[in-house]
């Protein structure tokens, strides 16, 4: 196997309006806290060239991952892309719903098609990097620091760590971690542009490996929150320090081990769309090329697999309960050490089990039932599932 890795700043100047994404609308950014990033690890075996971005944003649509892989592949034909989003709170509207008004988009047209250029840009960046490296691979619990806003008794909170090092030395080349939990330390009151926990995270394991670390969110649904009282930076880099400090402590005891062989598929299909709020958001025009031909989302799931490790990359936020059951699969399947990346090749809201789907009565005022108010609808789980399954039979793209 080869690996190469390349970063970019991707945080947004505020010399323009930047109308921060993933709580009410009109919450415009004043300051920058911590920097934006793209983290892209480029990875290569067994004829199989695979790019695998962790983007600072709230979520990127399918209709832009697309074009930024096929920008990618017309100098890399070979390369596929595999782009999640950390789902930052406090980064730029990139899907439409967060600007001054119910009614208007909070998407820079002039920051998304920079960003874009960027993400391609440092994608390139990683596969000139390529260097023969082994994997380290390792899975662990890590409790306390997130809880189930809906079901409190559904928990997961496994972190899931790989690390890649040349043959020949210990010295990591890149981290590579993944955690269900939304980021959102800070809260709705927060007008600074941050990474939240996922910033320490990152910075903790660069300074006690000297190599650098991208992050991903798990089956993030639910809601898998932080259990913090305060809201405050201080409880984000405590969060992140606690992640970071033990994926460190629990890859120091993993061997290396070669791959020689990575496999990754994809599956597309479709979902009805049945949400009242986003069809009256499709209106508006704030999601624009959302529905296909046919008044369905067309959407992809993948599975990667890297020797023991294989990551399920689902198109949105996924409740854990799905998220548990999906994983057990992968390891009935083969898995070593099975893991979900949420808001994988797109964002699609939230993705629930269809028997625990019940819309609201008032989606305005919805209680308990927030996240279907945020789904396309009953179908995406079952869908999910399918997707699933013929991604285990399918051996490659």
């Amino acid at each position: 196997m080869q690996v190469g890795y390349a970063q970019t700043v991707i945080t947004p100047a505020l010399d323009r309006p930047v109308y921060l994404a993933g709580f009410g609308q009109n919450r415009r950014a004043e300051t920058v806290h911590d920097d934006l990033y793209v983290r892209a690890l480029a990875l290569e075996a067994g004829g199989t060239c695979l790019v695998a971005a962790a983007l600072d944003l709230i979520g990127l649509g399918r209709l832009h991952c697309r074009e930024i892989e096929r920008c990618v592949q017309a100098q890399a034909p070979e390369a596929r892309l595999w782009l999640c989003s950390t789902h930052t709170h406090h980064g730029p509207d990139t899907i439409g719903l967060w600007g001054p008004d119910m009614a208007t988009s909070g998407v820079d047209t002039q920051y998304l098609a920079g960003l874009k250029d960027r993400v391609v840009a440092t994608g390139l960046a990683a596969l000139d990097r390529l260097q023969p490296a082994h994997l380290r691979c390792t899975s662990l619990p890590v409790t306390g620091l997130a809880k189930n806003a809906r079901d409190p008794e559904i928990l997961d909170e496994e972190l899931t760590c790989l690390q890649f090092c040349p043959p020949e030395t210990a010295q990591p080349l890149a981290t590579w971690l993944i955690y269900p939990c939304h980021a959102e330390v800070l809260w709705e009151h927060n007008l600074h542009i941050t990474a939240d926990y996922p910033y320490a995270l990152r910075r903790t394991v660069e300074a006690e490996t000297g190599a650098p670390c991208l992050f991903a969110a798990g089956a993030i649904g639910g809601m898998m929150t932080p259990d913090v009282d305060d809201h405050s930076f201080e409880e984000a880099e405590e969060m992140g320090r606690a992640l970071a400090q033990a994926a460190v402590g629990a890859l120091r005891g993993v061997a290396a081990v070669p791959v020689d062989h990575l496999e990754y598929a994809r599956h597309e299909f479709t979902i009805p769309m049945t949400n009242p709020l986003f069809q009256m958001a499709i209106g508006a025009g704030l999601l624009p090329g959302l529905l296909d031909g046919a008044g369905a989302i067309a959407t992809e799931a993948s599975l990667l697999r890297l020797g023991p490790a294989w990551l399920f990359g689902v198109p949105g936020e996924l409740l854990p309960k799905l998220g548990l059951v999906f994983k057990a699969e992968l390891s009935q399947a083969g898995a070593g050490f099975a893991a979900i990346t949420g808001l994988t090749n797109d964002e699609l809201g939230y993705i629930l089990p269809q028997e625990d789907f019940v819309y609201p009565d008032n989606p305005f005022e919805p209680g308990s039932r927030y996240e279907e108010t945020m789904s396309v609808g009953p179908e995406a789980g079952p869908r999910l599932a399918a997707a699933l399954r013929a991604l285990i039979q399918k051996r490659a793209v």
